[in-house]
């Protein structure tokens, strides 16, 4: 997330400063493969992480971000109901090791420093999935916003 906000209280940032930091971070590099959030954000409502996907696409379609591939992270959380897990809709689910999955923890509570009993730890997915991308215009498909029930 670079230096933008990304604590619990986040109030939408103007998407120049989005693209400008998303820019910064990726443009005139090639890359084979690009992960980044969901359109949804993993979780409901992390805003900067929606911000986050629908930056990258964007900027994958403008053409200023050069990447053979992008995948989205696809979960879903029910609207809250339960914790995250990866969408029957995903085109790709891995399973991680359980030596992965002890180092993906480990980085979770010993670098980001949350508790074991967090909820970012208790979220730390053993089965990750991803909608898999080859061209941008796909990737601008899945994450066009999604009409809200009434």
């Amino acid at each position: 997330m670079a230096d933008l906000d990304d604590g619990p209280d986040q109030t939408p940032l103007p998407v120049e400063q989005v693209q400008e930091t998303t820019a910064r971070l990726l443009a005139g590099t090639r890359y084979n493969l690009i992960l980044t959030h969901g359109p949804n954000g993993e979780y409901t409502r992390h805003r900067r992480h929606a911000e986050c996907c629908q930056t990258v696409v964007e900027l994958w379609r403008l053409g200023v971000i050069d990447t053979r591939r992008l995948w989205l992270f696809a979960y879903d959380d029910g609207n809250l109901a339960y914790l995250p897990r990866v969408r029957d809709d995903a085109d790709r689910r891995d399973v991680l090791t359980e030596e992965v999955w002890l180092e993906k923890h480990r980085l979770i509570t010993d670098l980001y420093g949350f508790r074991p009993d967090s909820w970012e730890a208790r979220t730390t997915p053993r089965e990750e999935g991803f909608w898999c991308f080859d061209s941008a215009s796909a990737a601008v498909k899945r994450v066009a916003p999604q009409e809200q029930p009434s």
